[in-house]
């Protein structure tokens, strides 16, 4: 058989620079769904961080939230997969965190927190306006971290964000040997992005596949961040945007035209509609 289920990216894959979907990639997305292809937003977002113009899609049914650590029934409202940090291991890392100096928050039971300090010296560390926006509008300020912790039963997400290149590359780096029970990437060039092992885009993907009964070679893919490779690799077909990272572009099948040119469309119809 064909491609049955399509995930993708928004930012810098689904969305162009102006954060739009735009027409021709919507009629190409509405066509694959008309032919029973399952269409799977895949993000390092959580659901309600998505933006309305996504979640008002009718033929959107699942999607892959938080790079993979909850996986969302959009119809029934509710996370039918869920890998969670710790509370523990969560709290060490907030303690390095904290010794570091860097601007984190961390998501769990769908809901953002950010200690308050760090919530109004956001924009220190930001690439553009709209990033800032997302990141306030979807956090609650917090003035004891340790406190709200100790109220959840485990942490779906945990992201630092700096604009020190230097210090980013050396953290994903090195944390990894410190943590090796978590997984580290990155989907913009300010960020790091924390989750368990078992959370990532590509096992988000396989799971989904396997409960709806679909073969991984049957699966297509479309990412352009390192948040990505993991669901890029797992794929049936993985295809990187030209404006894809390097790493990206090297884990794929294919690649396409970059997101301000229909990307996703230009792939969809070539492996779905045979164009």
């Amino acid at each position: 058989m064909g491609v049955r289920l399509i995930a993708f990216d928004l930012d810098g894959t689904l969305f162009n620079d102006k954060k739009e979907v735009t027409p021709e990639t919507f009629r190409t997305l509405e066509r694959a769904a008309g032919m029973g292809i399952e269409i799977v937003p895949s993000t390092g977002r959580f659901w309600n961080a998505i933006p309305d113009n996504i979640k008002a899609l009718s033929f959107v049914r699942y999607a892959l939230t938080l790079n993979g650590a909850a996986i969302f029934d959009v119809k029934a409202g509710k996370v039918i997969a869920e890998f969670t940090i710790p509370t523990l291991r969560a709290e060490t890392l907030c303690h390095v965190f904290d010794d570091l100096g860097v601007i984190y928050d961390f998501v769990a039971d769908g809901k953002g927190y950010m200690r308050r300090d760090n919530y109004e010296r956001l924009s220190e560390v930001m690439v553009a306006e709209w990033q800032t926006k997302i990141v306030r509008d979807m956090r609650s300020p917090v003035d004891d971290v340790y406190g709200t912790l100790s109220n959840v039963s485990g942490v779906q997400k945990m992201q630092i964000y700096t604009l020190d290149r230097a210090l980013r590359e050396n953290l994903l780096k090195s944390l990894p040997y410190v943590f090796p029970k978590l997984l580290f990437t990155s989907s913009v060039p300010n960020n790091i992005e924390i989750n368990d092992t078992k959370a990532n885009k590509g096992g988000g993907l396989k799971f989904l596949a396997e409960y709806l009964g679909i073969p991984m070679s049957e699966t297509l893919a479309f990412g352009d961040g390192l948040n990505d490779i993991t669901m890029i690799e797992a794929a049936g077909t993985g295809v990187a945007m030209e404006n894809a990272v390097d790493e990206v572009k090297a884990a794929a099948d294919y690649v396409t035209l970059d997101c301000n040119n229909d990307g996703v469309a230009e792939g969809i119809k070539r492996f779905c509609f045979g164009q």
